[in-house]
């Protein structure tokens, strides 16, 4: 098996877990406290705030370790978290002492697995990956998207049902899957580690390094001064505003529509179709970058994101379900998702790209950390304008949030290149 093979393997086990527990985990507090949405609003909001104030410091502390010794730390602390998370849900459902106390654990649980899986992703993205592919990243990044994207789309189809089972069931089969999958990772990530001898050094990637002199590199921490004038700032802005987005087939959205006579199965099917188009987008993504660079793919891309969620919200100024508003509301959500993931993985790139290979999981950290701020925002926004009848509000501020980020990136295109429309093709 390649090594590009195992780390794709590696990846999806790590991210069907991950995306499987975070579909479940909403789903379980919800079964456990079934008169208020207080439990999973805080769930939300605190492990949001954990990784907007803590996911630069995990950038950092990548670099003061090995390799290999921060995969397998950020693994069991993703791996433990997970089973222990769900032996307590277990506990709340079936006894009424220490409810608060219980959930208390199942947040702070919740805190660690997030920045375990942002410590996973930032050296498996922003360091293993260069390293494995060469600093060939263009091709390696989209499908390690595309894998994640279908964990996202298809857990919780499968993950569901197991949820209707009793709740020993459920904790067994969650904790028995998950004890599984760290194995296996455990297995894969051992023995790419020990196929790609670069690995075993904790210098940076560096492809103009002479023989030899990757061992005097170092990681540098970058402040946020450093990280706010740095040449990505704009561009790494732009994607963290789309965090502040209802516009996507979230709990906030689906309820919305629920309300307003939408059934759960046409939710269901679009919900797929979202899902597929993303797909599409990490597809498309690459073969338009190569006609028109990457960085010209990235403005193409959040401008048709915004342009087809303005279509979301003018349809959602009609209330009313008739057939040309679920066609134009529908239609935009979908192809929203192709212009989203299409920047998603641009944006990447061009971090990767623009980035010193010492400063890129510092830059990164700041990233996630900025993508967690707009989370936050977005979820700030729900509650102060909960009234389902005053949506058109927080779907009006996602659309302006979007067409602001794609301002700035343009922004960060005229910078770049001292112009915006080149119109022969590469």
């Amino acid at each position: 098996m390649l090594v590009h093979q195992k780390l794709y393997i590696s990846h999806f086990l790590t991210s069907w877990v991950d995306r499987s527990f975070e579909f479940a985990s909403y789903l379980l507090i919800a079964k456990v406290f079934t008169s208020s949405l207080l439990q999973s609003s805080l769930y939300g909001l605190i492990t949001t705030l954990a990784a907007l104030l803590l996911s630069n410091r995990i950038g950092n502390w990548i670099n003061l370790l090995s390799r290999l010794q921060t995969y397998r730390i950020t693994l069991l602390t993703q791996k433990l978290s997970i089973v222990i998370s769900t032996l307590l849900f277990y506990v709340l459902d079936r006894s009424d002492h220490n409810r608060t106390l219980l959930y208390a654990f199942i947040i702070v649980l919740g805190c660690t697995l997030k920045l375990a899986f942002i410590g996973n992703s930032i050296a498996i993205e922003k360091d293993w990956a260069m390293i494995i592919s060469d600093g060939h990243i263009e091709l390696l990044l989209p499908t390690m998207r595309r894998i994640d994207l279908i964990c996202k789309t298809l857990s919780p189809i499968l993950i569901g049902p197991l949820l209707l089972a009793p709740s020993w069931v459920v904790a067994t089969a969650i904790s028995a899957w998950t004890v599984v999958s760290t194995l296996l990772e455990y297995i894969l990530i051992s023995q790419i580690h020990r196929d790609v001898p670069e690995l075993r050094s904790r210098a940076p990637y560096n492809s103009s390094a002479t023989p030899g002199a990757e061992e005097e590199a170092a990681a540098v921490e970058v402040t946020a001064r450093e990280y706010i004038h740095h040449k990505t700032f704009l561009a790494t802005l732009a994607l963290g505003m789309l965090y502040m987005n209802v516009l996507s087939f979230g709990g906030t959205m689906t309820s919305y529509l629920v309300l307003i006579g939408y059934n759960s199965g046409l939710l269901g099917i679009m919900k797929a179709v979202c899902g597929i188009m993303g797909v599409a987008g990490t597809y498309l993504m690459p073969l338009l970058a190569k006609k028109i660079g990457t960085v010209r793919t990235g403005l193409w891309s959040i401008w048709q994101l915004a342009l087809t969620l303005a279509v979301v919200v003018i349809a959602l100024t009609n209330r009313q379900s008739n057939t040309a508003t679920s066609v134009l509301l529908f239609g935009g959500m979908a192809l929203s998702r192709l212009g989203l993931w299409m920047f998603d993985i641009a944006e990447n790139l061009i971090l990767q790209d623009y980035t010193e290979p010492v400063h890129i999981t510092s830059i990164a950290g700041w990233q996630y950390s900025l993508c967690n701020l707009f989370d936050l925002l977005q979820f700030a926004l729900t509650i102060a304008v909960s009234d389902p009848a005053r949506f058109i509000i927080p779907a009006s501020i996602s659309l302006s949030a979007t067409a602001g980020a794609a301002i700035i990136y343009t922004l960060f295109v005229w910078k770049d290149r001292g112009h915006l429309l080149h119109l022969k093709l590469k």
